[in-house]
């Protein structure tokens, strides 16, 4: 068996590896002529699957090893009776604990303390639902907003409107385009417009959800602040709203390295019922559990956020690209991503603090942590 697999997946070779023939390959360069001797294709968010790169080829099983799925064309998929599996939930630690790292920086930025800001949450499933309990673990009080839990009988839920009228707003929604609620662009200049002075659009959802030259329009006058992972219409990423906002990122919210492999052996569960095969055992993580030791007089909460999450990192890699034209920007922003370095989520790292109080605070956001004294 020969299976065409994104380079940016983890652990392949281990799992995929043990049963077939694997060919790795940059996600955007994958096309027809590549797949005409593959029965299964892997791939993240980067590939398009559709019937312009699949029709006349032997694929039998698509997977993608990331929560959403709008890359891929599941009518079309389900008409030709190809198998699909994607990865709900596999990096949703790794995207709320990112989450807090973003606003974290960009409230420091603003000269906030975020435990004293409100947040709204649009989205609040397995993403969203934890940034509304990291955000709760610092005190701070919180809104959700998710009309389809809302018609699921979910209690505690508020209107849209609610959501953005608080200090900070997250986004948490897939990608669609269609059903009774559509979430393409569906933050535009309206919606914006009902958010507070001065508030905060945080964005590591998709790009496309939000309508960039409305928001583009609002962080120019000042009236309003972004911390954007995700942008419309990437990797081609307008320079202009890259320079307008407090935070920039280029797409790795869901980006730990337990959040990938999570995906990875969740298609490949996947992958092993549709083709009859007995799983192989899965990888160990490799490397000790990372250690960080926080001084006296340190903020540990900054400190750990900055290990963890190197936010700050990617902000200054993402601010070098604003002079480059349209296609150079594309080429660093995909290289930004296919570069990143080795993270864990907050449960794997140790934190040693000077402080009882400074521990309580990490290991109230998922580190584990202990004082020194």
């Amino acid at each position: 068996m020969n299976i065409v697999v994104d380079q940016n997946i983890r652990a392949a070779e281990a799992t995929f590896g043990a049963h077939a023939s694997l060919r790795f390959m940059d996600g955007r360069a994958i096309r027809n002529e590549h797949l005409r001797d593959a029965e299964a294709l892997l791939v993240r968010t980067a590939t398009r699957v559709d019937e312009s790169l699949l029709r006349g080829t032997p694929v039998g099983f698509v997977g993608t090893t990331s929560i959403g799925t709008d890359h891929l064309d599941i009518a079309w998929l389900g008409r030709q009776g190809i198998a699909w599996a994607n990865a709900p939930g596999c990096n949703a630690d790794a995207a709320a604990q990112y989450t807090l790292a973003m606003a974290w920086l960009a409230c420091e930025r603003l000269g906030r303390n975020l435990a004293g800001q409100t947040a709204g949450i649009v989205g609040c499933g397995n993403v969203g639902s934890r940034v509304r309990a990291l955000f709760g673990a610092l005190g701070m009080q919180v809104v959700a907003n998710d009309p389809p839990l809302s018609d699921a009988g979910v209690a505690g839920l508020v209107a849209l409107e609610e959501a953005l009228a608080q200090d900070i707003v997250c986004l948490h929604v897939p990608l669609t385009r269609g059903g009774p609620y559509p979430t393409h662009r569906f933050i535009g200049r309206k919606q914006l417009g009902r958010m507070r002075p001065g508030a905060l659009l945080l964005n590591t959802a998709r790009g496309d959800v939000v309508d960039g030259a409305a928001l583009l329009g609002e962080l120019r006058t000042g009236r309003l602040h972004a911390a954007l992972d995700v942008w419309p219409g990437e990797p081609l990423i307008d320079a202009a709203l890259l320079a307008a906002t407090t935070v920039a990122t280029p797409h790795v919210a869901g980006y730990s390295d337990d959040g990938k492999r999570k995906g990875t052996l969740m298609v490949y569960a996947a992958f092993c019922a549709w083709a009859g095969l007995e799983p192989v055992a899965p990888p160990v993580p490799a490397g000790a559990a990372p250690l960080l030791q926080i001084a006296a007089g340190e903020n540990a909460l900054t400190r750990a956020l900055d290990a963890a999450c190197f936010v700050r990192r990617h902000d200054a890699a993402m601010r070098l690209l604003t002079g480059l034209s349209l296609e150079r920007h594309a080429q660093e922003f995909d290289r930004l991503r296919r570069d990143y370095p080795p993270r864990r989520d907050f449960q794997a790292w140790r934190i040693q603090c000077a402080d009882l109080e400074s521990a309580r605070l990490c290991h109230h956001v998922g580190f584990t942590a202990t004082a020194t004294t």
